[in-house]
């Protein structure tokens, strides 16, 4: 069965073949790359995420009871965090243990500077919002 917990395995055992940080980050970064952007005229208001340095949309709504989870960024690092939290929630029912340790259990916290943090932090909020008001 399909889990955050399993995800957070999984992207754990992709970094370990990744290797260092510096891998690590082009992993994200190609994760970001091929990711489906939001369509243009979904990047609305509603959807931003606030605190990143360039515009970030995050949606995340129910279909079918499963988490879908879509986001857009024309920044390179920004996209690639999308890429991540759609790669951990999205397809999802229950996210039971979604918060900011998310980051400690995946060491990024350590590893992204603490506005890139704030912001992936705010996504995982978001999404644990969306998620819990839904159910």
């Amino acid at each position: 069965m399909d889990s955050l917990e399993s995800r957070i395995a999984d992207v754990l055992e992709e970094f370990s073949f990744a290797g260092d940080w510096n891998d690590r980050y082009r992993l994200l970064v190609e994760w970001g790359e091929g990711e489906a952007p939001l369509p243009d005229e979904e990047l609305v208001p509603e959807w931003e995420v606030s605190g990143c340095s360039s515009p970030l949309w995050l949606r995340v709504r129910r279909d079918g009871g499963v988490l879908e989870v879509q986001g857009a960024s024309p920044g390179i690092l920004p996209k690639a965090l999308v890429a991540l939290v759609v790669r951990l929630f999205h397809g999802l029912n229950d996210i039971s243990g979604a918060g900011p340790e998310v980051l400690d259990k995946l060491d990024l916290r350590r590893n992204l500077s603490s506005s890139r943090g704030m912001v992936l932090e705010r996504m995982i909020d978001r999404v644990r919002t969306v998620a819990e008001s839904t159910r």
